[in-house]
């Protein structure tokens, strides 16, 4: 005699057979999920993170160009030496953002 598993849609020879196969897979869908929450878990916190380091790069941009602003109304210019390479197009795209 057969015993068809309505879960795994398979034949097995035995009862304990299927009950072994049944419970494995079980525990195979359980470890996948907790898997899966784990990774969901992780995302999310790295995106805030993320998130996070966007907002506080904003905040201190908008520190330096008040500091400049007022620099500037008080003595006209502001001389300096760029020590680093910065993409020419970011004040382009950050017009976009104020």
């Amino acid at each position: 005699m057969k015993y068809y598993s309505e879960e795994l849609k398979k034949l097995f020879n035995t009862q304990e057979e299927l009950t072994e196969a049944e419970n494995k897979a079980k525990e195979v869908a359980l470890a996948k999920e907790e898997k899966e929450k784990t990774l969901r878990e992780e995302r999310a916190t790295r995106a805030k993170e993320v998130e996070e380091a966007f907002k506080a790069a904003r905040d201190a941009e908008r520190k330096a160009n008040k500091l400049m602003n007022t620099f500037l109304k008080d003595y006209g210019s502001f001389h300096t030496t760029i020590k680093d390479v910065v993409d020419p197009f970011d004040w382009f795209w950050n017009i976009f953002n104020w």
